[in-house]
């Protein structure tokens, strides 16, 4: 068998077996974007999906498709700058939007009525600064009473 050498961008020689584990690994990942690209297709029909679920899934479909037609290009060898990188960058946008929403649903919100009881129950009650430490009057009443019955 003759050995094929094809120089690297660094001046070093590449031989075959380094060339086909490299295009074994793209093609392993091609197959692993086709499976989850299948059953992401598979999951658009289901009739069961939210709104919000169906809205990820076609993000999801759009970044991928997006990100498999910039591959076809970039082996292609064409000049990407016109193409795809609009849409791949729109694409993210709308996943980090997406994100940011999800954030935005699980972060902790403020009840209001409750905050609302809370304020009105703590009204009537007078604090009093006694030596850096916060109490209520009637604990510090209690305190002066304690204090002053056993001296």
């Amino acid at each position: 068998m003759i050995e094929t050498r094809i120089p690297n961008s660094s001046g070093d020689q590449l031989n075959d077996d380094e060339i086909l584990g490299s295009l074994k690994n793209f093609s392993n990942c091609l197959n692993i974007v086709e499976n989850d690209l299948d059953l992401a297709i598979k999951a658009h029909s289901c009739p069961t999906l939210s709104t919000d679920e169906h809205i990820k899934l076609d993000t999801y479909l759009t970044y991928v498709n997006s990100t498999l037609f910039w591959m076809y290009l970039k082996l292609q060898g064409s000049d990407l700058s016109k193409y795809i990188l609009h849409d791949l960058n729109r694409a993210k946008e709308m996943l980090a939007r997406d994100k940011q929403i999800n954030d935005s649903k699980s972060a902790p919100h403020l009840d209001i009525a409750a905050s609302i009881r809370f304020i009105a129950a703590g009204l009537h009650t007078r604090f009093v600064d006694m030596d850096g430490v916060i109490v209520t009057e009637a604990q510090y009443k209690r305190s002066l009473a304690e204090a002053s019955s056993k001296n």
